[in-house]
């Protein structure tokens, strides 16, 4: 019989993780069903043995607790009607809690909740195992790498032409921020300690949508009209992003909360250096000649990252790139087939 398993969220045109993810899968003989509901997937598994969920967060977070409360009871109670029926729980650990969470206490809650009823924890990086542990986690965990992003945004251009297009000289140091401008991402702190740097020869490239116009705001106070920053909200067709990531000398990502950053993966698989906090997936990169520390967007710390990534040159773009695409969307359709329909059966 042919292995079957359920996925939610279904793919997104915004982020291909799922999408390829169930591609392969397919591609290997395991049938995959997604829905946009998960009450759909729970309510008739039809001989499915797993769920595989991703970011089951977005169910649960709201500003108001009663409201928050009850929605952990709802997808709490999903999931129970699904391993009712004999399906088990997987899930893939993206983020620990979720992102600018508006009640830890009760995130944390709900991810405790979800961690005693799932079976199997895919992990982007080793240190995972050891914080799903914590919350007391009694399941089995599988390393999986996250796959690099070369394939999904479309080609390299050349680099000197990406910059010519943004208006970058030669002798100029590009610094690219991208992605949703949420507030974890702390890019107002990273535009002071910008501010401080009197170096000329800096550049800073902000690209990304504001899905909370305060932080829009909050970052337009902080750069202050800095000459030196290009703040540009909005949608980035991912051509358009592509050209950045490739024109940029280093993706600076000063996150204050995160767990596996997307935007690092994204910038590696272009051979874009990372400089970023040296935690959780960020901190699997340390000693790599492609990734800066940088603990907190102060200006002292930033003026170092900044020379660091100078120094780095050509090769670090290459190393950086060839570490990326070590891992395919084939590797990570293979490490949840084994997992799930050879090891756990």
């Amino acid at each position: 019989m042919r292995p079957t398993m359920l996925s939610w969220p279904p793919p997104d045109a915004g982020n291909p993780y799922v999408g390829r993810l169930c591609e392969g899968l397919r591609a290997r003989g395991v049938g995959v069903r997604t829905h946009r509901y998960l009450a759909a997937l729970c309510a008739r598994p039809r001989g499915a043995r797993w769920l595989h969920l991703h970011w089951p967060e977005w169910m649960i977070q709201h500003r108001e607790r009663w409201r928050y409360r009850l929605r952990g009871r709802w997808v709490l109670g999903l999931l129970d009607l699904c391993r009712a029926q004999g399906v088990s729980l997987a899930w893939t650990a993206h983020n620990l809690v979720g992102h600018d969470d508006p009640h830890q206490d009760l995130g944390l809650a709900a991810r405790r909740a979800l961690l005693a009823r799932t079976r199997v924890v895919f992990g982007h990086f080793p240190g995972c195992e050891r914080d799903l542990r914590a919350l007391g986690f009694r399941g089995r965990f599988a390393l999986a790498p996250h796959p690099h992003f070369g394939e999904d945004y479309g080609p390299s251009p050349p680099r000197e032409a990406c910059r010519e297009a943004l208006g970058v000289a030669p002798d100029q140091t590009l610094l690219l921020s991208f992605g949703a401008l949420h507030g974890y991402k702390n890019l107002p702190a990273l535009a002071r300690a910008f501010r401080r740097l009197p170096d000329p020869s800096l550049r800073w490239l902000v690209r990304g949508r504001a899905p909370d116009k305060r932080e829009f705001v909050a970052l337009q106070h902080a750069i202050d009209g800095d000459p030196r920053v290009t703040l540009r909200e909005g949608f980035v067709p991912r051509e358009e992003l592509v050209s950045c990531v490739v024109a940029a000398d280093a993706a600076v990502l000063p996150y204050q909360a995160f767990y596996t950053s997307g935007a690092a993966v994204l910038a590696l698989s272009y051979g874009c250096t990372v400089v970023g906090p040296p935690r959780n997936h960020l901190g699997s990169l340390t000693g790599r000649g492609f990734f800066v520390p940088l603990e907190e967007p102060s200006a002292e710390g930033l003026a170092v990252a900044v020379e660091t990534v100078r120094a780095m040159g050509d090769r670090a773009r290459e190393e950086a790139r060839g570490y990326a695409r070590s891992v395919t969307w084939a590797d990570a359709a293979d490490t949840v087939r084994r997992a799930l329909f050879e090891e756990a059966a």
